[in-house]
């Protein structure tokens, strides 16, 4: 028995470490699912974002202000987003944010519903922003130093 259980305990031992290989490797398929999603979503926002910074741009929706704190707020989301997301993702977001808010003003359809989307877009500018400001300042802050 005791020969038999010198031998097991080797074979119990690399059959726990491939199980928690196993296991590893799916917790971090998992993680990087998530990661992909996030990112996934971080770019259908953004695309909504500019869409309606390019509409703004257009239709001349904002006051001077404004357009420049959604500018700002552009910015901000942009150098975050660059830290994470591939730039070629971005430049396609961009690119196609450009080609379809790409028509003259007059053609741009300045309605009610561009007015709407502008405001939403700068709205949804400023909470992701402030989001992501309130994010790096925890990060730096030298309070109990």
């Amino acid at each position: 028995m005791k020969g038999c259980d010198k031998r097991g305990r080797p074979t119990l031992r690399a059959l726990a470490l491939l199980v928690c290989m196993a296991g590893s490797a799916s917790v971090a398929a998992k993680e990087a699912d998530a990661h992909g999603q996030r990112d996934a979503d971080a770019l259908q926002r953004f695309a909504e974002v500019m869409l309606a910074k390019g509409r703004n741009e257009q239709c001349k929706v904002l006051d001077q202000a404004r357009s420049e704190q959604y500018e700002r707020d552009t910015d901000t989301i942009l150098t975050a987003l660059e830290k994470r997301i591939p730039a070629q993702q971005l430049l396609g977001v961009a690119l196609n944010t450009a080609i379809a808010t790409g028509a003259p003003a007059s053609a741009a359809g300045c309605d009610e519903a561009s007015r709407q989307l502008v405001e939403a877009g700068s709205e949804q500018a400023r909470a992701w922003a402030e989001e992501l400001r309130g994010r790096r300042s925890r990060g730096k802050s030298t309070q109990g130093k």
